[in-house]
């Protein structure tokens, strides 16, 4: 049997980018740089831990 493990990450906004809001009110992520959440990279790092 094999051994199966997925992980949930997001991709957000960088927090030392620019910030901004678009005209309804959510996070303008035009233009801005990306990144996988810190917490996220935790999760990622366990389940190769654990693979």
């Amino acid at each position: 049997m094999t051994l199966k493990i997925v992980v949930c990450v997001k991709y957000v906004p960088d927090a030392s980018g620019e910030r901004g809001f678009s005209g309804d009110l959510t996070v303008d992520r035009v233009g801005v740089d990306g990144l996988l959440s810190e917490l996220d990279e935790y999760a990622v790092e366990q389940a190769l831990r654990v693979a």
